[in-house]
């Protein structure tokens, strides 16, 4: 997989505006400098994992929406939706609970 730094930075820019954030609000929430979002943004200057998933964290996206280079896949569901946010405990519940849901769907399913 090729790393696209004019993607990135293409699908970084769309989020922050989408957001009506500026780079100043942006960069200043990720503690990283105004010029190098701009870098970034321009497809100029690559960033590491952990800036990746601030700024993810901060405009809201996922990374794979930032790196995937066809969208479609990265495309965010309702139940992903739900779970933003939650703590890593309040996942592993939701997970139990989703799980048990399913699984009587199921069986349910095969009795018709």
């Amino acid at each position: 997989m090729e790393y696209d730094l004019q993607l990135i930075g293409k699908r970084l820019q769309a989020a922050r505006k989408a957001k009506h954030y500026t780079q100043d609000y942006v960069s200043a929430k990720a503690e990283i400098g105004e010029k190098f979002l701009s870098q970034i943004e321009c497809g100029k200057a690559g960033l590491s994992v952990q800036t990746l998933l601030v700024l993810c964290d901060i405009l809201e996206v996922t990374p794979n929406y930032v790196l995937l280079a066809d969208p479609s896949l990265a495309a965010q569901t309702p139940v992903t939706e739900l779970l933003r946010g939650l703590t890593p405990q309040q996942l592993s519940d939701a997970e139990q609970i989703l799980e048990i849901f399913v699984r009587n769907c199921r069986a349910e399913k095969s009795r018709t």
